[in-house]
């Protein structure tokens, strides 16, 4: 029994990663750990399902919850999962009338009033940062009061939709309890990142920060804002120490917007990881125009990092201004010589068919990832979600194609003007199948798979993708 479940609700990997999901992420919801942990802290009884991970339909999800007779249901939910959250929402509400049903997340920051008012089975909606907002909700059910005040809530009055007052975000990450990765299922036969992030099993993914001050027009940031706070390095080892120690974890992929925004607290963690001498690896995420120093570079891989993936989105000039990137395909080639040159493998996340894109832009998007020294490349389809600058310009730069339930980076949801949808597909699979048949990702696939607990994982997402790129046209 628990006073307030999180939810993670059910979304098929197909759902997510069409063809590709046999191959896809698989990740635990640290958001909803960190909530727990909150929650806990304060005293709450909580309990965590993550109905996506296991595998439940919303039925069965709903009897889960049902049977822990919480006071407080938490839910989150993306653009994509949004509908599946509300008819969860809606099972639980039949099964326990009683139980107050909260909706956080990326949707619903970006929607607050949309969402509230075209989904009655959620009762209140939090915007932004959940940890306190959900702990005041909590103390006002418990005590039969209302929690329409709280701030950060949206909720429904009569006919009407009302937004309390925005919560102000958390200043100093490090007052936060380490997330409660034990309420979680169990980390390594559950989860696992990507084939293409993942150096060695067990795996799990890390962010060590908040916020993001840069401005790329396709991206939302109603849930933790423009303001970057981070963790400290000896907070974030404490958690790398812990899942190794606790939970086996080998290798990490830290999803921060850019682990190289600060360098003096990178190589402090570099350092802390050196001197434990536990057989730990890991891969991160950073922008071209901020490349660490040749001695932190050297720090890092030293450290055990093996990958820095790039947003780079676009070999176009033109398309990164139009993204808001604030980037040049030329800092993108400096940066991955200067990543390559210290033995540290480079991935590119390339975006197609934003609004602007062009054949002509294709093909320099083509000919960059062909030409510069790119060991892994995801390529993904401009998607309009809620709350990014560019969503807003959409109808006058293509058509839409789907709802909520197509908003996904793995399927075209966007046809800019001049283009096809068709042809956006065609030139994802040749340009995937160009890349991965080149010699010298071959050779970098066949020193990874001397590593014998990733190699059925990398030898299953190879077959996936000689099935749907390399003998498809």
């Amino acid at each position: 029994m628990a006073d307030f479940v999180l939810v993670n609700p059910p979304l098929s990997p197909e759902a997510r990663y069409g063809k590709l999901a046999p191959v896809g992420n698989r990740l635990p919801n640290l958001g909803l750990a960190y909530l727990a942990a909150f929650l806990r802290a304060q005293g709450v009884d909580v309990a965590i399902l993550d109905a996506a991970a296991l595998g439940l339909d919303t039925t069965a999800a709903a009897a889960r919850v049902a049977a822990q007779a919480p006071l407080v249901c938490g839910l989150t939910a993306t653009t994509l999962g949004i509908r599946a959250a509300a008819e969860l929402a809606a099972k639980i509400k039949q099964l326990s009338p009683d139980c107050v049903t909260v909706l956080g997340g990326p949707h619903v920051s970006s929607r607050p009033e949309e969402t509230i008012e075209s989904y009655r089975s959620i009762d209140y909606g939090v915007v932004g940062e959940g940890e306190a907002t959900a702990w005041e909700i909590f103390r006002e059910v418990e005590r039969g009061g209302s929690p329409a005040l709280v701030k950060g809530v949206v909720y429904r009055d009569g006919g009407m939709v009302r937004f309390a007052k925005r919560r102000p975000l958390f200043a100093h990450l490090d007052d936060l309890p380490q997330p409660a990765w034990d309420l979680l299922p169990p980390l390594a036969p559950t989860y696992g990142p990507s084939p293409q992030s993942t150096f060695r099993l067990p795996s799990t993914i890390l962010f060590t920060s908040r916020g993001c001050p840069y401005k790329c027009a396709f991206c939302d940031r109603g849930v933790f804002g423009q303001k970057l706070r981070m963790h400290g390095a000896a907070y974030v080892w404490e958690m790398m120490e812990l899942l190794y120690r606790q939970h086996s974890i080998v290798d990490f992929a830290f999803h921060d917007e850019s682990l190289f925004i600060d360098e003096g607290r990178l190589v402090e963690l570099c350092r802390a990881i050196q001197r434990s001498g536990l057989p730990l690896s890991f891969s991160c995420q950073a922008r071209v125009d901020q490349i660490i120093s040749p001695f932190a570079l050297r720090e890092l891989a030293k450290a055990g990092c093996w990958q820095v993936s790039f947003g780079l989105e676009s070999g176009s000039d033109d398309m990164l201004r139009r993204l808001g990137k604030g980037t040049t395909v030329e800092q993108a080639r400096e940066a991955l010589r200067k990543v390559r040159a210290e033995g540290i493998s480079t991935k590119a996340f390339i975006m197609l068919g934003a609004p602007g894109e062009t054949a002509d832009t294709l093909r320099a998007t083509r000919d960059f990832v062909l030409g510069e020294p790119l060991d892994d490349v995801m390529i993904g389809f401009f998607a309009p979600f809620p709350g990014a600058e560019l969503t807003n310009e959409i109808e006058r730069h293509g058509r839409k194609i789907g709802g909520y339930q197509a908003m996904s980076e793995h399927q075209v949801s966007f046809v800019p003007t001049g283009l096809e949808a068709s042809e956006l597909e065609k030139f994802r699979r040749r340009l995937y199948r160009s890349f991965y048949l080149r010699r010298a990702v071959f050779r970098h696939y066949r020193r990874r798979l001397r590593e014998p607990s990733s190699r059925r994982l990398l030898l299953r997402a190879a077959w996936q993708f000689l099935r749907h790129y390399a003998f498809s046209g």
